[in-house]
């Protein structure tokens, strides 16, 4: 699937600048979740009253029947049932059985709540676990974990660490954010090809000399420095290991291109570290050099080499990326992405 369209990247810049509104409770599922969507359908994961309106938040109950179709999917029917006082729906009652969910309290369970992310994340843990696929033991990395439930700590460092659940933007988690029906299939897609075989957990950050233009990346810098800078760019990335090529090019532009255009920042061509991946990833402070280097080392990380267009060089300057046999300028500064026009020219510069 080639998404570099040019309808695809007029959405997404103006997504970025905040031109769209959010659709809700859509029939179709969004353009980045529709071909997972109908894969997870056709594998028998998606109930058929969950197949609509699929930017609708999901309830406890829902997500249930989801786990349920996953779990029943592989290892055949759950015959056990746990009930509680608020509901008789059966896929709860499953859920419960097998250790997937709890109530709210012993006896009630609130079917018809929305479901948190860190509510998700708990219960895609439990899921792996009563499928005998447990999910790495990490702790979570996001810039938000003060505000993840203690209770939920672990499992959502598990399912960040499976590469199952991912943050929402700028290394956030969102905790307490409803999860969307989308989202929610999705993550049961990626946990049915962990437990199937059809893909494996992200694999642990490669070493530095390993890493495509690693020591262009690491000029500037302490040892101290760049690692800090690196186990920040791999945890933002590790959650796309599982994606196509074209699709993790466009994973790490949005996902930088949102952080650098919509977090606190500092332009600089004079401070120290405005050029590398320290000052990108840690200080907030980068000129068009320090952007290049930080989608540069996201990239490595994905086993995806570029090149630095005009590095050292007093001017603008951009990631090319060869995809396909043609080339993408990836520029996080701008922002832009999209294909070239001619060798090495850049479409926004005359």
């Amino acid at each position: 699937m080639r998404i570099f369209k040019v309808s695809t990247i007029i959405v997404v810049i103006a997504l970025l600048v905040g031109m769209l509104p959010y659709a809700t409770m859509a029939e179709s599922p969004a353009s980045w979740a529709a071909e997972q969507v109908n894969e997870a359908i056709a594998a028998k994961l998606v109930p058929e009253n969950l197949q609509s309106k699929y930017t609708q938040p999901t309830t406890r109950a829902e997500f249930c029947a989801l786990a349920v179709a996953l779990y029943e999917n592989v290892k055949g029917e759950i015959t056990g049932r746990k009930t509680f006082s608020d509901t008789n729906d059966v896929n709860v009652q499953k859920a419960a059985a097998i250790g997937v969910v709890s109530g709210i309290s012993p006896d009630v369970f609130a079917p018809n709540e929305n479901l948190t992310r860190e509510q998700a994340a708990v219960m895609l843990s439990s899921l792996a676990n009563s499928l005998n696929k447990p999910f790495p033991q990490r702790s979570p990395t996001f810039a938000d974990n003060s505000k993840i439930s203690s209770w939920a700590s672990a499992g959502v460092g598990q399912a960040q660490a499976a590469g199952v659940m991912g943050g929402t933007g700028g290394n956030n988690f969102s905790p307490k954010e409803s999860y969307s029906r989308q989202q929610s299939i999705v993550t049961i897609l990626r946990l049915y090809k962990l437990i199937t075989g059809a893909t494996s957990f992200p694999p642990a950050p490669p070493v530095l000399n390993s890493l495509p233009i690693s020591q262009s990346l690491k000029r500037g810098m302490t040892d101290a420095e760049f690692d800090q800078a690196y186990n920040k760019a791999y945890n933002i990335v590790v959650e796309f290991a599982g994606y196509t090529k074209d699709e993790m090019i466009m994973a790490v532009y949005i996902e930088l291109a949102t952080i650098r255009h919509y977090s606190y920042w500092e332009y600089s061509m004079s401070e120290k570290h405005y050029s590398d991946v320290y000052g990108f990833f840690i200080l907030n402070r980068t000129s068009c050099a320090g952007d290049v280097r930080a989608a540069a080392l996201c990239l490595a990380i994905l086993g995806i080499p570029s090149e630095h267009v005009n590095e050292n060089q007093y001017g603008h300057q951009w990631l090319r990326v060869e995809l396909d046999g043609d080339y993408v300028v990836l520029d996080i500064n701008a922002p832009h992405i999209g294909y070239e026009l001619e060798p090495y020219k850049h479409p926004l510069i005359r």
